[in-house]
């Protein structure tokens, strides 16, 4: 009896030798979809003889973009938001709070999936606009626009910036 546990025990002891532990991988999930949004940092502008239109990108992490945007006639400041970009998961959100506009109530976009390289978010229960979208068409050029329905009838607004 003692044999048999004396041969078993040496049996165990080769077979847990050559059990080699295999290295675990560890996944650690980035954030993949504001990543390829990256192209936004920086500073933008559109000027014509009658406005100026502004979008400022700063990175605040690796999940989340922000921005400030405003729109200046003649000097004085007409239109003023600032956006957020944020990946939750596997979702982006586009949250927008427009200065002086429905008590400055955030409005929160949904990024649908990635189309051609342009960005769309949207948002079918809000008023105007019910979608945003951005796109690099050239190197330091953002073409985004606005699109919905007003008193049914459908709108869409161009906005094209040049980084500064």
């Amino acid at each position: 009896m003692k044999k048999l546990f004396f041969i078993t025990c040496i049996f165990v002891g080769i077979v847990a030798c050559k059990n080699e532990r295999q290295p675990v991988e560890v996944t650690i999930k980035g954030y993949d979809k504001i990543e390829k949004l990256q192209w936004l940092i920086g500073n933008w502008s559109h000027l014509t003889n009658q406005k100026q239109s502004y979008e400022n990108w700063t990175k605040i992490n690796d999940s989340t973009l922000f921005s400030h945007s405003f729109i200046l006639v003649e000097n004085d400041t007409v239109f003023a938001e600032h956006l957020t970009l944020e990946q939750n998961k596997d979702n982006v959100f586009l949250t927008v709070v427009a200065y002086n506009e429905k008590n400055e109530e955030p409005v929160v976009f949904k990024m649908l999936p990635l189309q051609k390289d342009v960005f769309t978010f949207e948002n079918p229960e809000h008023d105007f606009p019910t979608r945003i979208s951005y796109s690099n068409p050239e190197k330091d050029v953002i073409h985004a626009w606005i699109e919905g329905t007003i008193d049914g009838d459908f709108m869409k607004v161009d906005f094209k910036f040049k980084r500064n």
